[in-house]
C-alpha cells in the first residue's frame, strides 16, 4: 500500500488515515503496528489519528500503552492538539498523577476537559473551595464555558457530603444557566438519567426523591437508570431500595439494570436480606456473573447460612447454570452430616441435569451417607454416573465394594471390584485385603 501511493505525503495520509479508521473500531494493537511501521519509514502521523489511537488506547484502559504512545509522540515531532491535552490528563488522572494535570493548567495549556477533571476530583474528596475557585478560574480567567458535567460534579459531591448550602448555590446556578428546571415540575426524567449515565448518583438521587416526594410520576426507565448507576457505584443499600419500588410498582425496567444489579449483590459484606434479594432476581430469570455468584454462595456457606444457600442454589439449578463445584459439594456435605438424605438425593439429580459434578471427596460422603440410610440402589445409580464421570477414587471403590459385600450383593460388588482394578484404583495392600474379606 505504501508503495501504491506517489508521495511521502501521500503515503503519510494514507497511514494515518488506516492509523484513525482502526482506531475508532477499537482496533488498537492494529492500530500500534501502523503507527510503528509509521515510524519505520520515517512518517510522522497526524495528529487526529494519534488523537483517536490515545483515545481507543484509554477507553480501553490500556494506561500503560497510552502513557508509552504519548511519550512516542513527544519524541517523533508530533504536536499536541487540545484535544491530545484533553486525553493526556484523562490519562494522568487515572493513573493517580492529579498534581500533574494541575501543572499543566497553572502553565497555560488548559481545556473545559481538563478543568472539568480537577473540579470533579476536588468535589468528590469534598474540598468545594478549591472547586468553586477553580470554576472561577475556568469561566473569568480562561474564558471557558462550564457545561452540565462541570457543575453537575459539584452538585454531586456537595449532596455526598451532605453541605446543603454548597448543594443549594449549585443548583441556583444550573437553573440560572438553564441547566436545571426551574420548578422540578417537568424535565426530571431527562436530567436523572443523564446524570446516572455519568455516575453522578447522589445529584440523581436527590432530584429522584424530590420528585417522588411531589408525586411526579417518572418513566420507567428513569428508575431503571437509577438501579443501574446505584449498582455500579456500588451503593448496595440505596440500590436495594429502588429494586422494592420497581418491584411494588410493577416498573419495567432494562434486562441490563438488573444484571447491574445482580452483579452487585454478590459482593461480599452485603445486607442479610441479599441472599433472598438474588433467589428473587434470579427466578426472574437474571442470572448473574457465574464467578461473582460461586463466590457469594461460597461465603454464605462458610457463614453457615444454610437455609438461604439452599433456595438460592435451587433456584440458580433450576434456570440451569452451574456454580463453582465447591458451592453444591458443601451443600451436599451438610446434607449428609444432617441426615437429609432426600434432600441430598434431590440436590444431586439437579446437578446431574446439568452435567455437573461434586468432587471426589464430597462423592464418598454422599455415597456413605447413602448407605447407612439403605439408599443401596440410589448409591449404586450415583456411583456409575461418577464413573462415566471418572469421578472416582481408591477410596470410592472402597466404599461401595465394601457395603455391597455387607449387603450380600456380591454380584456387583465384585463387578466394581473388577472396574476398580481395570481402571487402576487399587488401593494399598492392608486396605484390599480388608475390602476383599467381604466376599469371604
Amino acid at each position: 500500500m505504501i508503495q501504491s501511493c506517489e508521495g511521502r505525503d501521500s503515503q503519510s495520509d494514507a497511514l494515518s488515515l488506516v492509523l484513525d479508521c482502526y482506531s475508532h473500531k477499537g482496533l488498537f494493537m492494529d492500530g500500534l503496528e501502523v503507527y510503528r511501521m509509521m515510524r519505520v519509514y520515517g512518517f510522522v502521523p497526524a495528529v487526529s489519528a494519534c488523537n483517536a489511537l490515545l483515545d481507543a488506547l484509554y477507553r480501553q484502559n490500556e494506561i500503560r500503552l497510552a502513557s508509552c504512545l504519548y511519550g512516542a509522540m513527544v519524541r517523533d515531532g508530533v504536536s499536541p492538539n487540545k484535544f491530545t491535552w484533553s486525553l493526556v490528563a484523562q490519562i494522568l488522572c487515572r493513573s493517580g498523577k492529579f498534581e500533574v494535570v494541575l501543572g499543566l493548567l497553572d502553565s497555560g495549556i488548559y481545556s473545559s476537559v481538563m478543568y472539568n477533571l480537577v473540579i470533579d476530583f476536588y468535589s468528590k474528596k469534598g474540598d468545594f473551595g478549591a472547586a468553586f475557585d477553580r470554576l472561577n478560574e475556568m469561566c473569568n480567567g480562561r474564558n471557558l464555558t462550564p457545561g452540565f458535567s462541570t457543575y453537575s460534579s459539584i452538585l454531586d459531591g456537595a449532596r455526598r457530603y451532605e453541605k446543603t448550602e454548597v448543594s443549594d448555590r449549585i443548583v441556583g446556578l444550573m437553573v440560572e444557566k438553564k441547566l436545571l428546571p426551574k420548578h422540578f415540575l417537568s424535565g426530571n426524567d431527562y436530567v436523572i438519567q443523564k446524570l446516572s449515565d455519568m455516575g453522578k448518583t447522589y445529584a440523581a438521587e436527590m432530584i429522584f426523591k424530590r420528585a417522588c416526594d411531589e408525586k411526579i410520576e417518572l418513566q420507567d426507565d428513569t428508575c431503571g437508570c437509577m438501579l443501574k448507576a446505584l449498582s455500579k457505584e456500588g451503593r448496595v443499600k440505596e440500590a436495594i431500595q429502588i429494586y422494592h419500588l420497581i418491584s411494588e410498582r410493577g416498573i419495567t425496567v432494562r434486562d441490563s439494570d438488573y444484571y447491574a444489579f445482580v452483579n452487585v449483590l454478590c459482593k461480599e459484606h452485603q445486607p442479610e436480606e441479599v441472599c433472598g434479594l438474588l433467589r428473587d432476581v434470579v427466578e426472574r430469570g437474571y442470572i448473574p456473573c457465574a464467578m461473582e455468584l460461586s463466590r457469594f454462595v461460597a461465603s454464605q456457606c462458610g457463614k453457615g447460612k444454610w437455609k438461604e444457600v439452599e433456595e438460592l442454589l435451587s433456584a440458580v439449578l433450576d434456570k440451569g447454570l452451574l456454580l463453582d463445584s465447591f458451592c453444591c459439594s458443601s451443600l451436599m456435605e451438610y446434607y449428609c452430616s444432617n441426615r437429609q438424605i432426600d434432600k441430598a438425593i434431590a440436590l444431586h439429580i439437579k446437578i446431574e441435569k446439568l452435567k455437573g459434578s461434586l468432587d471426589v471427596a464430597t462423592y464418598d460422603v454422599l455415597l456413605d451417607g447413602l448407605f447407612k440410610d439403605g439408599r443401596m440402589e440410589e448409591a449404586v445409580r450415583i456411583f456409575d454416573y461418577m464413573k462415566e464421570l471418572k469421578v472416582v477414587s481408591s477410596s470410592s471403590f472402597v466404599i461401595v465394594v465394601s457395603r455391597l459385600c455387607h449387603l450380600k450383593e456380591l454380584r456387583k460388588a465384585m463387578k466394581n471390584h473388577d472396574e476398580m482394578l481395570k481402571m487402576g484404583h487399587k488401593p494399598d495392600e492392608a486396605t484390599y485385603k480388608q475390602v476383599i474379606s467381604g466376599f469371604m
